[in-house]
């Protein structure tokens, strides 16, 4: 019975311990909620040209499911889970479809009003600043919301 307890008590004290940095995803997510249309993207050095920017956009739901259109076809969609709690906040993205399904991105990200900014890599270590310099595999992207009618 003693064993129970401990075990009852123990799950409590986790579950209560996640709750604070699950509810600040949870609120993050509401935030991110609706879609973003990218202004600015740095690959691996390379600015992307404004006009073939302007062509993408990134969809978020409140369960952290995310799409990527370019020029009106999907051609990426998957999770991401959040964390706002590390400084900087980080952010895994996770490709669910397609031939490139359990790819992950993982990223640095920045929320700024109806400014979304993220710095990730495909392979390697996590950025540590927003950056994405010749070389590094970095791709540092800039989406501004787009408002809703």
């Amino acid at each position: 019975m003693a064993k129970w307890l401990m075990i009852t008590f123990f799950s409590v004290v986790l579950v209560a311990a996640a709750s604070p940095a699950q509810d600040d995803a949870s609120a993050e997510l509401k935030k991110l909620r609706g879609t973003w249309r990218l202004v600015d993207e740095i690959d691996d050095g390379t600015r992307t040209p404004a006009g073939e920017a302007k062509k993408d956009k990134l969809t978020f739901d409140i369960r952290g499911n995310w799409k990527v259109e370019s020029d009106g076809k999907v051609v990426g969609e998957g999770t991401a889970t959040f964390d706002p709690t590390k400084k900087p906040k980080t952010v895994d993205y996770t490709l669910t479809k397609g031939e490139a399904a359990g790819t992950r991105f993982i990223a640095i990200y920045e929320l700024d009003g109806d400014l979304f900014k993220h710095c990730g890599v495909l392979k390697g270590t996590r950025p540590s600043k927003f950056s994405s310099e010749p070389g590094s595999g970095q791709i540092l992207t800039v989406f501004r919301r787009e408002k809703s009618d």
